[in-house]
Formats: C-alpha cells, sequence, structure tokens
C-alpha cells in the first residue's frame, strides 16, 4: 500500500472511522483528479500526495469533533477545492452538503469530483454566501481564511436557530471571540490532526 493510503487508512481509524475499501478509493480518486486540475487551475498551493491527505483530507475529517448528532445539513463557505465539506460528505453520505464557492474554475473541478465519486449528497452553488438568499442551515462551516467576525458577517444569517458555525483556527483566536455579539456563544475545541503534529482549535459559535 502506498504511503499516503496507510496514512489516510491510519488517520481515518484514529478518528472512528471505518476505513472500508470503497471510502479509501473514493479519497484516491479525489486526490489525483486534484493533482490533475491543479496543474492548470491552481486549486490548491498543498500538491504532495501526503499532504493532501494530511492537510486536507484529514484536516478536514476533524470538523465531525463538532458536529451535531443525527441528521446535518451542511454549508462549506468559500469552499476553494472542497475543504471541508467534500471529505465530510465522502466520509459521511448522511450529513447533505452545499459547497459555495465563487471561483468557476474551482466550481466546475467541484462538480467534477461530484460526478466522478457519485456523491448524490453533494449540491454546488458558484456564489459567494453574501449572495445567497432564503437558505438556512444546521451547520456552516469554513477553512477559508476569515476571521470569527468576517465570517458572521458574511454567512451568520445562513446559520439556522440552535445552529452551529464551526471554523478551525491557530493561535490568536481568543481576540476575535471576544467581539462576538451576546447573540452568539463560542465552544473551543482543541483537535490534533492526525500525522500533523500539531495542534488546532475547532471554534463552535452556536446561534441562540
Amino acid at each position: 500500500m502506498a504511503k499516503e493510503r496507510e496514512i489516510l487508512t491510519a488517520g481515518l481509524i484514529e478518528l472512528g472511522l471505518d476505513p472500508f475499501s470503497g471510502i479509501v478509493a473514493a479519497f484516491d480518486l479525489y486526490r489525483a483528479e486534484l493533482k490533475k486540475w491543479n496543474r492548470v487551475h491552481n486549486i490548491t498551493s498543498i500538491t504532495g500526495d501526503e499532504e493532501i491527505v494530511i492537510k486536507h483530507f484529514l484536516d478536514s475529517l476533524l470538523y465531525l469533533k463538532a458536529m451535531p448528532q443525527g441528521e446535518v445539513v451542511l454549508c462549506d463557505v468559500g469552499s476553494g477545492g472542497g475543504f471541508p465539506g467534500l471529505p465530510l460528505a465522502i466520509a459521511r453520505p448522511d450529513i447533505r452538503v452545499t459547497l459555495l464557492e465563487p471561483a468557476r474554475k474551482k466550481a466546475a473541478f467541484l462538480k467534477q469530483i461530484r460526478r466522478l465519486l457519485a456523491l448524490k449528497n453533494v449540491e454546488i452553488i458558484d456564489c459567494r454566501a453574501e449572495e445567497l438568499t432564503d437558505s438556512e442551515f444546521d451547520v456552516v462551516a469554513t477553512r477559508a481564511t476569515f476571521s470569527v467576525g468576517e465570517m458572521l458577517d458574511k454567512a451568520g444569517r445562513l446559520i439556522k436557530k440552535g445552529g452551529v458555525m464551526i471554523m478551525s483556527k491557530g493561535p490568536g483566536y481568543e481576540e476575535e471571540i471576544k467581539l462576538l455579539p451576546d447573540s452568539y456563544k463560542a465552544e473551543v475545541i482543541p483537535v490534533s490532526p492526525p500525522y500533523a503534529g500539531m495542534t488546532r482549535n475547532l471554534i463552535v459559535i452556536r446561534r441562540d
């Protein structure tokens, strides 16, 4: 087994997911297609096989640690190469995922992955969060480099009452949380991505 597949399989197990052959094959195809498109369209700056597995796939799956129980409808804001939404949709077919990506080439890439993997639980909309109307989600998530305040301005209205926003942050998140409006409450969940040798913080913001 190639090293990147070993890392993926071990990482899935560490995250409590079943690394059955179908899920590993799906991530293999996703990785290969990402590298292919990246040569022309610059989808991501991360290009090595092991890096893609660790820094994109497994890092995205960490969001499951903050996910509400039961059926979930999730919106991935500024999805880019599909992170975190596509790995979540692959690993958890019961999660309904909407990917918001305004860049047409990246949106085309996301549609190609959806087609190749036959992901019936994924919808792709090529627009900004500010342009989406009449939609609410149980979870609004992003791996884009927005501050907490910027993310709330862009997509706070997309969170259902009682829903959550999930962001991944390194050091310095405390000052961002202090500026939250009274109608939002923050929880911080420290997580360690498999094989990454570091700690991240999932910032879970609840809308009362």
